[in-house]
């Protein structure tokens, strides 16, 4: 018997299993024998043999539920199965996902000699990783979300009144636990039963994502991002289309993975006399994570970085052609001059240092007089007092936001960084392990997140009724009401303005102030999603506190919003108060990493809550506990 005499089904079969072994290369060898063969693996009508193909390796991206604010059958707390499949290419997601592994391995296996050659172009190299990184984020993002069975909240929170904020005890652990699912099939134990209460909760998506990545990305990827400059600028300004395009997209990556250096076998010590001279392919894997974060403060501490066009956030810049006049950034004398002054620094060093400081007193006097309206006058201003502000005074709205991933990624190096030196390796493994990106794995009670339903059954809990004419009924889809923590970093005052003006950040001693501070949130009220195709989440608007003593031994008072912004993702805006008041003092701005309610929780920034010039700014991360 012959290949050519066995059933369709037989056939169909053996290339399923061979897929599922872990040789899916080899169905394109396969089709190559005979052109019946081909015509039966690429040719067919339906996509029935390569959706079983796909199935063996990847997540099914037709099942939805899981997480907060997805639609579960009440009566068995499972995740609606798919009912039909949507608009997917299975044999060509398949093949290209493939080929993403296959080119990463070809780019990550350490020659013979020791480095890296390339043989196609510059240009091509760009669009190739592009093509790559978009296929693992693809694959992240159709990764099933948890199902509502997950319950992995440390402890239960005080009895409370519907209005109240949570408060929950400070024996919650500083980060979240792996997620476990519970109530499902289940796990081989080690002395060989199977639990009835816990299964395991890796999916094959994460996992090959994991296998794929094992020695990193491309090294000349790696070197963008541990190298002694940031290519195209520090805020990436001067980058061409292809070049900005593969920077957003590896930041998107790393936001998610953390950095990934090179593998190498050499020590630290022996980098240490050509330490900016050497490339990330030649040195330790511990230098090139000191260059990656030296490279990640220049960005996260960049003061030029806040602007009113990124919404002060990490966002990318959303600039309307007002006139056909460009208004140029302003330059270091405009936006750091004052600051300068404050501090009795001469800027310019080849000057007279008396009448330096003699003329950035007069400047700052003739500011505050102008600030306080007695003796610096605008004409223009006067005369255009009465007409509407100019549309550049408003910063763009969600809909027009997205995110700076190669900030975002930034962010990630600098704070993981910081929280390596802290704690130990196991303690951050809840944190940043792979399957804390699926919606929904953050702690949770699915009992808590019901989606509303037309006739109006639905509890008390999943309401919120509106106070006011925009407020609409919601429910908490992003998995807000429960017991948070945040990473905060910061720069001393003067370190931050210095190392703005030498844009280095090389000093050896420079060091960051780091604090985890506890949070209680909860969500308050709702209003409509103003984002075209997400209508159907709306904003929802948050109220808490910080449950550790301030400085004046009073919670600071927080509140925001969290919704969907233009690409999908998911920002988070966080004011908090004075000590012991209600003025605001500082703001957050995030973006969630993952899913809706991931485990991996927010990444952005932290700035002044007025934007004043000299506000100060700083990364931050937060994720939920219980």
């Amino acid at each position: 018997m012959t290949l050519s005499t066995l059933p369709t089904e037989v056939v169909e079969l053996i290339l399923i299993s061979t897929a599922a072994g872990g040789f899916p290369a080899a169905i394109a060898t396969f089709s190559q024998t005979c052109r019946a063969l081909r015509d039966l693996i690429y040719g067919s009508s339906d996509q029935h043999l390569w959706r079983e193909i796909f199935l063996t390796t990847f997540d099914d991206p037709r099942v939805s539920g899981g997480g907060p604010g997805w639609q579960v059958h009440e009566e068995h707390g499972k995740a609606n199965p798919p009912t039909k499949d949507p608009a997917f290419d299975w044999g060509e997601e398949f093949r290209t996902r493939i080929w993403a592994a296959s080119y990463i391995r070809r780019r990550t296996d350490t020659p013979p000699h020791g480095h890296f050659v390339y043989e196609s172009s510059d240009l091509e190299e760009l669009q190739l990783n592009s093509r790559v990184f978009d296929a693992l984020i693809s694959v992240i993002g159709t990764a099933l979300p948890f199902p509502p069975t997950v319950v992995i909240s440390f402890l239960p929170p005080t009895s409370t009144t519907d209005k109240s904020i949570p408060t929950f005890g400070a024996e919650y652990p500083t980060f979240p636990p792996l997620p476990r699912v519970k109530g499902g099939s289940c796990d081989a134990q080690s002395n060989g039963s199977r639990s009835k209460s816990e299964h395991s909760f890796n999916t094959r998506n994460m996992e090959w994502v994991r296998s794929t990545l094992a020695r990193g990305y491309p090294p000349a990827v790696t070197a963008r991002f541990s190298g002694t400059r940031w290519d195209g600028g520090v805020a990436g300004q001067l980058l061409d289309e292809d070049e900005f395009r593969e920077m957003q997209l590896a930041g998107r990556l790393i936001a998610c993975t953390g950095f990934i250096p090179i593998p190498s076998t050499r020590s630290p010590q022996s980098d240490a006399l050509n330490f900016d001279q050497l490339g990330p392919s030649y040195m330790s894997e511990e230098n090139q994570r000191k260059r990656a974060r030296r490279l990640a403060r220049m960005r996260v501490y960049n003061m030029r970085y806040l602007q009113r066009e990124r919404h002060w956030g990490p966002f990318l810049p959303h600039i309307e052609k007002i006139s056909d006049t460009v208004l140029a950034p302003p330059d270091d004398d405009e936006l750091l001059r004052p600051i300068l002054a404050l501090f009795r620094m001469p800027h310019h060093h080849d000057h007279n240092h008396d009448e330096d400081d003699e003329d950035e007193e007069d400047e700052l006097e003739e500011e505050e007089e102008g600030e306080a309206g007695g003796v610096v006058e605008d004409v223009h201003d006067d005369e255009n007092a009465d007409d509407p502000p100019s549309p550049r005074a408003r910063p763009p709205p969600p809909a027009l936001l997205r995110p700076d991933w190669a900030y975002l990624a930034a962010v990630r190096t600098v704070v993981e960084s910081n929280l390596n030196e802290s704690f130990a390796e196991e303690d951050l493994q809840g944190l940043v392990s792979l399957e804390g990106l699926r919606t929904g794995s953050a702690p949770w009670d699915a009992t808590q997140y019901q989606l509303p339903v037309e006739d109006g059954s639905q509890s008390e809990k999943a309401k919120a009724k509106a106070k006011g004419g925009d407020d609409v009924e919601g429910w908490d889809w992003a998995g807000v009401t429960g017991a948070w923590k945040r990473c905060v970093c910061w720069m001393d005052y003067r370190d931050l303005i210095l190392h703005n003006l030498s844009g280095e950040f090389d000093d050896p001693s420079l060091g960051e102030a780091v604090r985890v501070i506890s949070m209680n949130l909860r969500a308050e009220s709702y209003s409509p999603c103003t984002v075209p195709g997400y209508e159907h989440l709306p904003t929802i608007h948050v109220e808490g506190r910080t449950s550790g003593a301030s400085a004046s031994g009073q919670p600071r008072r927080i509140h925001g919003t969290v919704g969907v912004i233009a690409d999908g993702s998911v920002r988070w805006s966080l004011f908090s108060s004075v000590d012991g008041a209600d003025v605001d003092e500082w703001v957050s701005e995030g973006v969630q990493i993952g899913g809706a309610a991931s485990a991996m929780g927010v990444l952005g920034m932290w700035t002044g809550a007025q934007h004043e010039r000299m506000d100060p700014l700083g990364p931050c991360w937060a994720w939920k506990v219980g």
